[in-house]
């Protein structure tokens, strides 16, 4: 092996290990200013649950169903200083942050709250893998395995329903009996999230076959919605149309 290839390779090297220290700092960096229990701080938008409407580009194979905040509204829920007031598309990506303060150098950001909207995993009787980002419509806090406050809305569910099924699902999963969350809270004092598309006609816990996710408990969020991008997700959804990951 001549000379000058071998210092062409110790050049790549140097470059690449270069490029893994860049990343490396990056991503420590974002875990102690933003926090969000991703591995990079960032959510591409598959999907078009939030879109608002607007241009044709940013609004490409989205079509929006009516205006956002009439259900909230409909649900006595003030929409007044709630993130994301004009949504977002499929296509954008959304820089996040830590859903419950913590995890962070500086405490910047609060708890998460009604009208925030929340990047959670799915549990395990629903299908799909990728994480679900959605607005809180409803906030529904336990106490010792019993409801304390209900702040929003239950929409199509009860306090019933989270007294006979919801709370005893997140207690058999703490008792070691067959739990359907893959992320559940160690104790009888936690939140579930009633969570919601704005461009969906209902929230994910309605609808047929009982929607799309069970009410979401607090360990099931990883992160929480802070800025917009546009356009700059089509980079990945044009990447799982060549590599699905």
């Amino acid at each position: 092996m001549d000379e000058e290839l071998i210092g062409e390779l110790k050049g790549w090297v140097r470059d690449l290990a270069e490029v893994i220290a860049v990343l490396a700092l990056i991503i420590i960096l974002s875990k102690i200013l933003l926090g969000s229990k991703l591995l990079l701080p960032l959510v591409a938008v598959t999907s078009c649950s939030m879109y608002h409407g607007g241009s044709l580009w940013n609004g490409i194979d989205c079509q929006a169903h009516g205006g956002w905040d009439s259900w909230l509204l409909y649900q006595n829920i003030s929409v007044d200083g709630f993130p994301f007031w004009n949504g977002f598309s499929k296509g954008d990506m959304i820089v996040t942050v830590t859903p419950d303060g913590g995890g962070v150098i500086l405490p910047l950001f609060p708890d998460t709250s009604l009208g925030d909207v929340v990047i959670y995993n799915r549990d395990k009787l629903h299908s799909g893998n990728e994480p679900i980002i959605h607005r809180v419509v409803g906030i529904v806090r336990v106490r010792d395995w019993k409801i304390e406050e209900v702040d929003g809305t239950l929409a199509c569910l009860s306090v019933k329903d989270f007294n006979d099924t919801y709370i005893p699902y997140v207690r058999d999963c703490v008792s070691g009996k067959r739990c359907l969350y893959r992320d559940y809270p160690p104790s009888g004092d936690f939140e579930f999230y009633l969570t919601k598309g704005d461009n969906n006609p209902y929230p994910d816990q309605c609808g047929a076959n009982g929607g799309i996710a069970l009410p979401v408990t607090e360990k099931q969020l990883v992160a929480r919605g802070w800025i917009r991008i546009p356009y700059l997700g089509w980079l990945k959804i044009a990447l799982n149309k060549i590599i699905p990951i």
